[in-house]
């Protein structure tokens, strides 16, 4: 038998062999993706903690200090009745403090909304009434059915996904107007961001690999829920969060 020939033929067995490897190779690749996105989620959710934790202090250290000092250069400006420059010099002061007050809770409402403590609705009240305000881009938020009862951790990562979807409305949309919608039944959490901006196409985002959809979509993905992005140009975008409800865990 001629040596080429003989270097052709294979044993069946070395097939089998590779096909093994490779789906070894493919239950090491799936492995190191769950570790990866496991390994995402917990950072994450360490951010979210720290986030809290400073937003706290800004909100009720710093702001407590600011508003003894706003109270102490009130008091100053009563004792300088006689001499107008000093007084002028306090109301400016105090002017400042008031800015500074205002700039600390604005800071710490971004880092994590206090509104957050008392459900999603809220937070998505306050979330939808600040991106309108800051934009000029008039933004209405409709839900229906009761307050749907959230760990911590689900909703802080609803309100994520909508304030990345109305960030990317306020920078790439040239949106005239933007709706959220949140229905809540016995089952399900369904969420709609709706524009009516340029939309884009998503066979291209996809090739760019937008990191900003895929962390929106991973995110979905870590509380147990789905993402889905509808988008052709020139028609607007709609992100839908479908979460269902977990009522074995809830038990």
């Amino acid at each position: 038998m001629p040596p080429d020939f003989a270097r052709k033929v294979r044993s069946p067995d070395a097939g089998l062999n590779d096909v093994m490897e490779r789906k070894h190779i493919e239950q090491e690749l799936f492995g190191s993706c769950e570790q990866f996105r496991e390994l995402s989620a917990y950072m994450e959710a360490i951010r979210e903690e720290e986030r809290k934790r400073i937003a706290m202090e800004m909100h009720d250290e710093l702001g407590q200090l600011l508003t003894a000092l706003k109270l102490d250069v009130s008091l100053l400006k009563m004792c300088l009745v006689d001499d107008s420059v000093a007084a002028e010099k306090a109301d400016d002061m105090r002017e400042l403090v008031e800015k500074t007050i205002w700039m600390v809770r604005n800071v710490a409402n971004h880092l994590r909304p206090a509104a957050l403590n008392f459900g999603i609705v809220a937070s998505l009240e306050w979330l939808v009434e600040d991106f309108g305000r800051r934009n000029g881009i008039p933004c209405q938020l409709r839900f229906n059915g009761g307050e749907p009862c959230l760990p911590d951790t689900h909703a802080t990562a609803v309100f994520r996904i909508v304030q990345a979807s109305l960030t990317n409305i306020a920078s790439h949309a040239r949106a005239t107007r933007a709706d959220v919608t949140l229905t809540s039944t016995a089952t399900a959490l369904e969420l709609h961001v709706r524009d009516d901006g340029c939309g884009f196409d998503q066979a291209t985002a996809r090739k760019v690999c937008s990191y900003g959809l895929l962390g929106m979509s991973e995110r979905a993905r870590a509380i147990g829920g789905s993402l889905l992005i509808d988008s052709t140009l020139g028609a607007g975008t709609v992100v839908s969060i479908h979460i269902p409800f977990d009522h074995e865990q809830d038990k």
